[in-house]
């Protein structure tokens, strides 16, 4: 694993509210008893959908961020 990997894996368990991701994003996750995206790798991806608070534009934003952050890997 490289260094900048190693970086990026570090974030999954920073709080939620100190990533730069939207103010709505982080509500939702905070509704939904997500506080680092760890928590949110943990759930089960297939059953996520069926969580109160959950949108498919919050989704869209976490696979967009693991995306820019080369850890989209993560979700297979």
């Amino acid at each position: 694993m490289d260094q900048f990997q190693g970086n990026n894996l570090s974030l999954l368990n920073l709080p939620i509210n100190e990533l730069p991701l939207s103010e709505s994003f982080i509500l939702r996750s905070k509704l939904m008893g997500f506080f680092t995206l760890q928590d949110i790798l943990h759930e089960n991806q297939r059953l996520l959908h069926e969580r109160d608070d959950y949108s498919e534009h919050w989704y869209f934003e976490f696979v967009d961020f693991l995306k820019r952050k080369d850890l989209l890997y993560l979700l297979s």
